[in-house]
């Protein structure tokens, strides 16, 4: 079974109540109930495609400095041990938000320029041509090594780009926008030549300990305690039928050891909580890990992704419409413009949106690789108040 990733794609959606009453000392638990029934109704509602329901979601919600969390559904599918709020999942190309933090930095610092051409540390075909911002916003043209038959999960990173490598280009570099994991891949070696030190280990010192992101870790092949496991339907592969929705009576098949989980690396390789990357993801978008010039190039759609947006379907109230320099610019019908990403890898789909103008926060996880987590992020943020 192929799995790329990265941008996923899915069709489905359904309004549901978000609300909070009672009095203040009972808030935080009525806020989180009401998020609870929320995300069960979604569930449903985005399950209806498979005849059965999502198998777990899981969601924060942080409306300034109020934080709902809840989860709905099994932590080990086809089995139905209880999901919890603080489990982690595995976030995908959440992750490539992290490395796009970290290159900021160390332009921030002077230790690199986002104009430098890759040649400067890279001997890679158009690699004089290719620029550290064009990989940060996937307009680079360089081919996605996931997309190679060739590529295990043991590859190292410099593995992983000489696969790339080998592959067509997408387009002259600057020319055009396309999702490219290799981008992040790129970025992660990038900033090892740079410090001197490992892309986790400056993930680490420079944003989980300083944010108190306890609960996020970069996966090396070892699940931390309370890492759920993954699930995916039984299409899709060799021998599978492919995966159609509508489609019935599939069995759910669990994901113990994912394909990509370590090869994904700086492009994929991070588990989290719904609530750990809600923090992440105010922090980074309200300027709390950046200086104002290198948060409004995060949060600034290139021209050519914006050329791209007319080819992005809406998944229910949400449309992907833009690409900054490593955050997606989401529009939510009737509720706005944020920033955030999307994360799809083996067993697992999440979702991430910070809205400025409410001071509103979503992330949403599932340990279900055919959720629609764009739908669930769009209901999520409609019905948050």
């Amino acid at each position: 079974m192929t799995l790329r990733f990265g941008f996923a794609t899915a069709v489905f959606a359904l309004f549901v109540g978000l609300v909070a009453c009672g009095h203040p000392g009972d808030q935080s638990s009525q806020r989180d109930n009401a998020l609870e029934n929320s995300i069960t109704e979604l569930r449903i509602s985005l399950g209806e495609q498979w005849g059965e329901p999502i198998p777990g979601l899981s969601a924060a919600v942080l409306v300034g400095g109020n934080a709902s969390v809840a989860a709905s559904g099994s932590a080990d599918p086809p089995d139905s041990t209880k999901l919890k709020s603080n489990n982690k999942f595995h976030i995908g190309s959440i992750t490539k938000t992290f490395t796009a933090a970290l290159i900021m930095q160390l332009d921030q610092e002077q230790l690199l320029s986002l104009e430098q051409p890759i040649s400067q540390w890279f001997d890679y075909p158009n690699g004089d041509l290719i620029t550290v911002a064009m990989l940060l916003g996937h307009t680079s043209g360089v081919a996605d090594f996931s997309e190679s038959s060739s590529y295990t999960p043991t590859d190292s990173p410099e593995r992983s780009i000489q696969i790339a490598a080998t592959l067509e280009p997408v387009f002259d570099p600057g020319a055009d926008w396309s999702y490219s994991n290799t981008n992040y891949t790129l970025l992660g070696l990038i900033s090892e030549q740079v410090t001197g030190t490992s892309w986790a280990s400056e993930v680490a010192s420079r944003f989980l300990k300083p944010l108190g992101l306890m609960d996020t870790y970069v996966w090396t092949g070892q699940p931390r305690a309370s890492t759920v496991q993954g699930s995916r339907l039984s299409c899709g592969g060799p021998t599978e039928p492919e995966c159609n929705p509508p489609q019935f009576d599939l069995d759910v098949l669990p994901i113990a050891d994912g394909h990509d989980w370590t090869v994904a690396w700086a492009a994929g390789a991070m588990v989290s909580t719904p609530h750990d990357v809600a923090r992440w993801m105010r922090a980074l978008v309200r300027g709390d890990v950046l200086d104002e010039e290198h948060r409004l190039l995060m949060t600034t759609a290139t021209p050519q992704s914006v050329d791209a947006r007319a080819l992005a379907p809406p998944f229910g109230k949400l449309r992907w419409t833009g690409n900054g320099l490593g955050l997606f610019r989401y529009e939510v019908k009737a509720e706005g413009i944020g920033w955030g990403h999307e994360g799809l890898i083996n067993g697992f789909a999440a979702n991430a949106i910070q809205m400025s103008e409410r001071d509103l926060t979503v992330a949403v996880l599932s340990n279900f690789q055919m959720t629609d987590s764009f739908s669930a992020l769009g209901e999520i943020v409609a019905t948050a108040r």
